[in-house]
């Protein structure tokens, strides 16, 4: 992708910044990055394990739902803050933009990694839910780098795009986070994918975010197979996104500094 050793030094430096620069000022700093994340799971567990008892189909706790919706929601706030921090990652940057000589795509992909923060929170929450509800780890946790892996590449090929976009059309950030709400409502995260019409179900096989949150429930629940096919393919389709974004946003990249 062009990209050198020194550049990834520059892009985990990056991401250090963003991080301690977005809670700037807060007595507690970066622990809210974690306690963010970490108060909402403990809510969801609450709310649908206690309060309105949610079932899934055959199971005998309601901390089965729980668990499962967190398999999934997790890996979700992930994109969410992933593609957010990279749609303002050029014009929330400007000053590094003007005046310095450096690779700008290491802004969007290092902004996107902003992501590992709440999923790694989910996967610790997860796993200790899991330890003290004594039903144990899985071999399935074997893949769960790689699920990791394609989720990123995935992440960092459409943050590469929307950075640019945003930063030309700046109605697009302020749009982007109604789209994402429209995109967790419309796959199969708060639901099974059985409770959509049989015709759809197929179609909603084929959707990214659904694969990505299938194969983290296939991968912390160990209750299927591991979809490795789909991330396979997935994988390959990001690749060459990533590919595209990168080629059309060094294209573009020249006219960053007049319009931002």
């Amino acid at each position: 992708m062009g990209f050198e050793r020194a550049d990834f030094r520059f892009m985990l430096n990056l991401w250090r910044m963003s991080l301690a620069d977005r809670y700037l000022g807060s007595a507690l700093g970066g622990a809210w990055a974690v306690l963010n994340p970490l108060l909402m799971f403990a809510l969801f567990t609450f709310v649908f394990g206690f309060v309105f008892q949610a079932r899934l189909p055959g199971a005998d706790s309601t901390m089965a739902y729980s668990i499962w919706l967190i398999c999934g929601y997790g890996p979700w706030l992930a994109n969410t803050e992933a593609l957010t921090a990279a749609s303002n990652s050029i014009i929330g940057n400007a000053g590094l933009v003007k005046n310095m000589s450096f690779k700008t795509e290491v802004l969007p992909i290092a902004a996107t990694l902003l992501g590992l923060i709440p999923l790694a929170v989910s996967i610790i929450f997860l796993l200790g839910v899991q330890l003290l509800s004594g039903s144990g780890w899985k071999w399935s946790l074997a893949w769960l780098p790689f699920v990791v892996f394609v989720q990123f590449t995935f992440l960092a090929a459409f943050g590469v795009m929307i950075a640019a976009i945003t930063t030309f059309v700046r109605d697009f950030g302020i749009v982007l986070p109604n789209l994402l709400m429209i995109a967790l409502f419309s796959t199969p995260i708060f639901y099974p994918i059985e409770a959509i019409p049989s015709v759809a179900q197929g179609v909603m096989a084929l959707n990214p975010i659904y694969i990505i949150a299938n194969s983290y429930r296939a991968v912390l629940l160990g209750d299927q197979f591991v979809p490795l096919v789909n991330l396979l393919v997935l994988e390959f389709l990001s690749l060459g996104l990533l590919a595209f974004s990168l080629s059309v946003f060094r294209r573009v990249k020249g006219y960053f500094p007049a319009v931002i």
